[in-house]
């Protein structure tokens, strides 16, 4: 036990060196080696790349031909490779001075959800680079904190759990979450959701049209609104001309019609179809490589509604 952690502790302190050595690479020689990594990953990993290639002919097949989706998924991988240089890049940021790193819009839609004094529930989703929403949101001057599915690499969690708090985000595992968001909304701060990969769990999810497919939703967002009466409002962190636009986006309306089951599927939809939108206007920065579709409704009545979960292959 004490060789395992060990171990754990040497290969911790190899990630966190070699991230803080990436953030060492000047911003234009990052951004080719990302071109030549991205490429490479994308020609030699042939799982994801066909995750991708699928995801993308299914959402756009219709509107690109073959060679359009390539270069798109080809852009994805290089995109989701920036993750990691723009990472070590936010390690050396002065902390009085991040603000300067972001474009922001719509802050009025953040300052009057605010306003109302019972916190805010941020819709949130993998694109752009979501591992900069913490240092975004502290510089824009608010309070806030995260619910997070623990890493099953554990040196690349606890290090990617460490720099997020760096930037003033408290952290909640999905497992201890409710306790620790009921907190951060009673003190009227901020707290994060990423509702866009798959949910395995039956007991956990809803089935909603996203991208025009059947996709099986974390409900957790819906309950929490419905529940608190928490205003709602979407933050997203993407490339936009060589910079990193932070965006929030209006309020959504929560449904609370009496009949918690329905509501929670409108609700769970509205959400979703914020991050579709956000997903439409930046095809290139989502997360194109995860199985998003991989649960499948066991079986679907004439009304649509969907009773049971499958998984596939």
């Amino acid at each position: 036990m004490k060789f395992s952690r060990r171990i754990e502790s040497m290969t911790y302190h190899l990630v966190k060196s070699l991230i803080t050595f990436i953030g060492l690479i000047s911003p234009r020689r990052a951004d080719r080696l990302a071109h030549f990594v991205g490429h490479a990953w994308f020609k030699y990993d042939t799982r994801h790349r066909t995750v991708a290639m699928d995801n993308l002919t299914h959402v756009f097949g219709d509107s690109m031909d073959q060679k359009a989706l390539t270069g798109l998924a080809k852009l994805n991988f290089v995109n989701t490779v920036r993750i990691l240089f723009e990472m070590g890049q936010s390690t050396r940021w002065p902390l009085e001075s991040i603000c300067h790193q972001f474009r922001y819009y719509g802050m009025n839609h953040v300052i009057n959800a605010h306003k109302k004094g019972k916190g805010v529930l941020l819709v949130m989703a993998h694109i752009g680079n979501w591992e900069l929403a913490a240092p975004a949101i502290m510089a824009s001057g608010f309070q806030s904190a995260a619910v997070y599915r623990t890493l099953d690499f554990k040196p690349l969690d606890r290090y990617t759990k460490e720099i997020r708090q760096k930037f003033g985000c408290r952290m909640y595992p999905t497992r201890r979450a409710v306790y620790g968001i009921r907190k951060e909304l009673f003190k009227g701060n901020l707290v994060g959701l990423l509702i866009d990969q798959n949910a395995s769990k039956p007991r956990q999810s809803v089935f909603v049209d996203f991208l025009g497919r059947k996709a099986s939703a974390n409900k957790g967002l819906a309950f929490f609104a419905m529940a608190t009466d928490v205003p709602v409002i979407s933050f997203f962190v993407v490339r936009e001309n060589g910079k990193f636009r932070a965006e929030f986006g209006p309020e959504v309306p929560v449904v609370k019609t009496g009949d918690p089951e329905k509501d929670l599927v409108e609700n769970t939809q509205a959400f979703n179809r914020v991050i579709e939108e956000m997903v439409r206007r930046y095809p290139d920065q989502w997360f194109w490589i995860h199985r998003r579709w991989k649960t499948r409704p066991l079986q679907e009545s004439v009304s649509g509604r969907e009773v049971g979960h499958l998984e596939t292959l």
